[in-house]
């Protein structure tokens, strides 16, 4: 795969290595529980692309069934988490990249935050981005921009 619309990525002892061809479909800030707990930070960033966009190189990623239909892929030998990957409806099968395994991350600007309702509510990003209940393609947009309550002040 070569293109001008390439980017490439991988984990942090570069054993897993993968490449995507052409535009994402949406970087998401996810909020979720299981996003969260896959990856031990309060928001996880992803860059979603469809399966013939995508090709692997380097070792075999390995892959945990977090429910049913849904991997998470991570590298077998330095554990960096890599991927959100499963059925997307139109989209066919689809992965999420964690947008800090990409060589170039600051190419990717995030469109939208996922799963709002899971927030931690101490945590949330300045932004005037759409925020959706769960995917952006099923649900309502929630609201945009930070929330305006339930955040920690600073005591001076």
């Amino acid at each position: 795969m070569s293109d001008k619309y390439a980017m490439t990525g991988g984990c942090m002892c570069g054993a897993v290595r993968y490449e995507v061809i052409g535009d994402h479909h949406g970087v998401t800030h996810c909020h979720c529980h299981s996003c969260r707990k896959h990856n031990g930070a309060p928001v996880v960033t992803l860059a979603g692309y469809k399966n013939n966009q995508v090709r692997f190189s380097g070792d075999q990623r390995k892959i945990y069934e977090s429910s049913p239909g849904v991997g998470r892929a991570f590298c077998g030998y330095c554990g960096t988490p890599l991927t959100w990957e499963g059925e997307a409806g139109d989209l066919g099968y689809f992965f999420e990249f964690h947008i800090s395994t990409f060589d170039e991350p600051e190419k990717l600007v995030p469109t939208s935050h996922a799963f709002e309702p899971e927030r931690i509510p101490w945590f949330d990003i300045a932004d005037d981005l759409p925020r959706y209940a769960g995917f952006s393609e099923d649900s309502p947009v929630l609201h945009h921009g930070p929330v305006t309550e339930g955040l920690p002040s600073r005591k001076a």
